[in-house]
């Protein structure tokens, strides 16, 4: 009688031990099969083989079949990788971009090595200690202006609008960011923060600039303004969150493969406004933790979101630790807003779910905000064109009016767009690509090359026409840039405070809570 059981009983255990076994099996011969590539090509290979730069380039291109947020790094990525997870770094203090195949400081930190020794932004970089930077990456580039704090760089720069050329030395220094670039008290006592980035400590920080705030006005509303915000820390943004709702409200909840990967987050603090009317501004550019803070607050129905349908970026990594000092950055799980809803890019389906209230939102590809806003420059050719105006608003000699802070004439941002007009990659967009796809593939048939050149011009002037009859949104977006370049970035939010379509929107429905509470009802 024992034995009838005892033998499916060692059947059941033999089919759990191959269950466990199998993956070690599966794992075990994909790394013999590799080691064994590795080392015919290191014994036989005609030429002696670089081995770390096969298994790198072997791991990297393994790992981009997966996702965009997993990857692997180097011993000399690690270092700079801690610093700026911590949001600090060794460096001088600007933020480069390449455009038109010039390396242009766009962004420029205050009380940085670079703004003390007079770098400002639209600065053209031309040489980096003695090398050029015509023939570097924009990785290189930013790679050079890194070093050990107390280090010496000497650049060469153009300054555009003053037709003059200059060599500044600036001195490396561990720096961080700041993450509220700015916070004021609008007309209406409506509070204003800008959060450009979660790293370490900016939750404190935008506690902080809250209570300045209410000190100076009763404030009747909060904008919080996540546009470009590529997130960072998640427990910074668990943090914000916490400042707005009570404790024990589920804030978030990750899901994986793995158990440990499936985690719920609550408020763990009794909050700090409970109550304070919120919006919240977000673009194509707000992703990860600032995603996850509008999307809760949507869920919630505790703010209104307003704006663009934000990034969609609902993976979670982790790092571990290999071997040799290399790390590796892997998606674990994702993660849910409390009303259950992932927002990654690309997820298929369009699930509905509903608030608190009852309202429905929906999953998938970002966050909708409450109010899209509209533009007369189309989204996709406004982040064509910026990184041009940018450029050749440089070479601008019109003085902005950093008193009354005045849209420039538009006769002057039409030399801008001039500029740009030479330029037409400053206008392209997907379709383009398909367009170098057809002539790649039929280049030996001359009528198909010319038709596609002939679209592509097509194209580029009726993009052109749909940027001049834009002229007022443009002249808005030169004019930042001008007083951001002349004045500092302090001054360009200024501006922004009187003339940003998007915060002078928020601050009409935070002045009207009759409209604001509509919004929050299904």
């Amino acid at each position: 009688m024992r034995r009838k059981w005892l033998w499916p009983l060692g059947l059941l255990v033999g089919l759990l031990l191959w269950a466990w076994q199998d993956p070690l099996y599966k794992i075990g011969k994909n790394i013999e099969i590799y080691g064994r590539v590795l080392q015919e090509l290191a014994l036989n290979y005609v030429d002696e083989p670089d081995l770390d730069k096969l298994t790198t380039e072997a791991i990297e291109k393994m790992l981009a079949t997966l996702d965009p947020y997993t990857n692997f790094y180097s011993s000399v990525d690690v270092t700079q990788g801690q610093l700026e997870q911590s949001g600090r770094y060794a460096g001088i203090g600007v933020v480069v971009q390449e455009v038109a195949g010039r390396k242009a400081i766009r962004r420029v930190f205050a009380e940085s090595p670079a703004e003390k020794a007079g770098l400002r932004p639209g600065d053209i970089l031309l040489e980096i200690d003695r090398q050029a930077t015509s023939a570097l990456s924009l990785d290189k580039v930013q790679e050079l202006l890194r070093g050990m704090p107390g280090t010496k760089v000497s650049l060469l720069i153009e300054r555009p609008a003053e037709k003059r050329r200059v060599t500044i030395e600036v001195a490396r220094a561990e720096l961080e960011p700041p993450p509220v670039p700015y916070a004021a008290v609008l007309p209406g006592d409506i509070g204003y923060i800008a959060l450009s980035q979660f790293s370490r400590g900016c939750s404190e920080r935008f506690r902080q600039e809250l209570i300045r705030l209410k000190a100076q006005a009763p404030l009747k509303g909060l904008i919080i303004d996540l546009r470009g915000n590529p997130g960072g820390l998640l427990q910074e943004a668990l943090e914000i969150l916490n400042l707005f709702l009570p404790k024990g409200e589920l804030l978030l909840e990750t899901r994986g493969r793995m158990p440990e990967s499936n985690q719920k987050y609550y408020a763990q603090m009794h909050p700090f406004e409970p109550n304070l009317p919120l919006v919240v501004l977000i673009d194509e550019q707000s992703a990860s933790a600032s995603e996850i803070v509008a999307g809760t607050l949507q869920d919630l129905d505790r703010a209104v979101i307003l704006g663009h349908r934000s990034f969609g970026k609902g993976l979670v990594q982790v790092v571990r630790p290999l071997v040799e000092n290399t790390q590796m950055k892997i998606t674990v799980s994702r993660y849910y807003t409390p009303s259950g809803r992932c927002i990654q890019l690309g997820r298929e389906g369009d699930r509905v779910f509903k608030t608190r209230s009852g309202r429905t939102v929906r999953e998938a590809n970002g966050i909708a905000p409450d109010i899209t806003l509209p533009t007369a420059l189309p989204l996709p050719l406004k982040n064509a064109v910026s990184p041009y105006l940018f450029l050749f608003s440089a070479y601008l000699s019109t003085v902005a009016d950093t008193v009354a802070l005045r849209l420039l004439p538009e006769a002057v941002v039409q030399t801008t767009l001039d500029s740009v007009a030479r330029y037409p990659e400053s206008l392209t967009d997907e379709t383009d690509k398909l367009l170098e796809m057809v002539r790649t593939r039929t280049d030996t048939l001359p009528q198909v090359r010319q038709a596609v050149e002939q679209a592509r011009s097509a194209l580029f002037q009726s993009r052109l026409e749909k940027v001049q009859r834009a002229l007022p949104e443009v002249t808005f977006l030169v004019t930042q840039e001008v007083l951001y370049r002349q004045a500092g970035e302090k001054w360009a939010y200024a501006f922004a405070m009187r003339e940003d379509p998007w915060i002078q929107e928020a601050r009409r429905l935070l002045e009207s809570p009759q409209r604001y509470q509509a919004i929050l009802k299904p």
